[in-house]
């Protein structure tokens, strides 16, 4: 019991870091934002608290939550994107982490109705080609995480319009990681289309730099 805790524990102090490095990133502002990790023995996921500044947390206000949406541990609420969090694991086995990030390149895209197209070698390897947006759902039901993942498909990230992007990996550090790269592919697109067409960055072969790690799965 007592390492069961403390890798739990473990597990909230790096939603905690992910959060920090999000908010020093410029992903989120204020309280914007959520960020979780599963932990795949015990099921529970560790995730942000609702309507807290990263700068005032402590692991301790890292909320820890079963699958079935009930609080296990936590003095503070739950993310109100809880059940886009719970949905997206129920969904993806292969998914232990997840950042979700109102960041402003890609909102920007996403109002737009845009998608971006694999312009950059890293929007390739983290998010998997091209960055999509999915259409207008409400956000908190089951309906808009399938919407998100239906539209993401076997990639990594995924803008939801008139929202924020969402990101997803084998760890909450590789979400943010896939996360931080969509904006950056996001950024660059819109301030290359005010210049002229982007070009396209080649799809890469299974070996080669900017291939996916998940790839080798294929």
């Amino acid at each position: 019991m007592a390492l069961r805790r403390d890798l739990l524990g473990e597990l909230r102090r790096r939603v905690l870091a992910t959060a920090l490095e999000a908010s020093r990133l410029g992903l989120v502002t204020m309280t914007s934002g959520n960020f979780s990790a599963c932990d795949a023995n015990s099921g529970l996921v560790a995730i942000t608290p609702t309507g807290r500044p990263y700068s005032s947390m402590g692991a301790e206000d890292i909320v820890l939550v079963s699958l079935d949406g009930s609080v296990a541990e936590g003095r503070l609420p739950p993310s109100s994107e809880t059940p886009l969090h719970l949905d997206v694991y129920a969904a993806r086995a292969d998914i232990r982490g997840i950042a979700h990030v109102h960041s402003v390149c890609a909102n920007a895209v996403g109002v737009l109705g845009l998608a971006v197209p694999p312009i950059v070698g890293t929007l390739w390897k983290y998010v998997g080609g091209d960055l999509r947006t999915a259409a207008f759902k409400e956000s908190g039901t089951a309906e808009y995480a399938r919407h998100a993942l239906q539209v993401m498909g076997d990639q990594r990230a995924v803008i939801m319009a008139n929202h924020g992007l969402l990101a997803i990996g084998e760890t909450v550090e590789q979400a943010l990681a896939a996360a931080a790269y969509a904006e950056e592919g996001a950024r660059i697109y819109l301030l290359a289309r005010q210049l002229g067409q982007p070009t396209t960055h080649p799809r890469p072969n299974p070996s080669d730099m900017y291939a996916p790690d998940w790839w080798a799965d294929e």
